[in-house]
């Protein structure tokens, strides 16, 4: 009764062997595309004649359908969430040291990084990796807007990146570092 089971495994095993040493081996190709799809292809030739200016202030006065619904959501929330409307519809910071508004290509965005010392180390921000936001082609016309305060105890700054075309926000954020030297100072003074 061995002696068939041994027979009918060593067959199995055999035309298995066999089977994998002569299959045809099937890949998946993928053609190297020239261009990248982009959800927000470039258009740099476009001529849009809306200032950046024009556009802050269509901003704050929501004449965009876009930005009329961003509103309604953050309406709906609670008043602590409503607070967070100047980043999501971007607003400059009152107390700014530097307010920039520009109108470029998206690629041109990370060359306007500002340099902080938070006591440790250099901080860039915003720290836009144009990289990570693939569905924008690098070509594109972007708003950029970017309003901090650098003082001897902290950080604040807020950014944000909309398309000229579509009107809808890109990236955008806001960030708060205490600067670290100055716990450090507290402590060496009390030591």
């Amino acid at each position: 009764m061995k002696k068939p089971f041994l027979i009918c495994l060593s067959m199995f095993i055999c035309s298995f062997s066999l089977s994998m040493l002569f299959a045809n081996p099937v890949y998946s190709q993928t053609t190297a595309s020239e261009k990248n799809e982009y959800l927000h292809p470039a258009n740099k030739e476009k001529v849009f004649d809306e200032t950046v200016d024009e556009f802050y202030q269509a901003l704050r006065d929501l004449k965009y359908p876009v930005h009329q619904e961003v509103f309604q959501r953050f309406k709906l929330r609670s008043k602590q969430q409503q607070r967070h409307l100047d980043t999501a519809l971007f607003k400059e910071m009152p107390d700014a040291s530097v307010n920039i508004r520009k109108k470029l290509l998206f690629n041109e965005v990370e060359k306007l990084n500002y340099i902080t010392f938070d006591g440790n180390i250099l901080r860039p921000y915003p720290d836009i990796d144009i990289n990570y936001h693939q569905t924008v082609s690098p070509d594109r016309q972007v708003y950029f807007f970017y309003s901090f305060k650098d003082t001897e105890k902290e950080f604040r700054g807020r950014y944000a990146i909309y398309d000229v075309e579509t009107k809808e926000t890109v990236a955008g954020g806001y960030t708060y570092m205490p600067k670290l030297n100055l716990i450090k100072n507290t402590y060496d003074k009390e030591g």
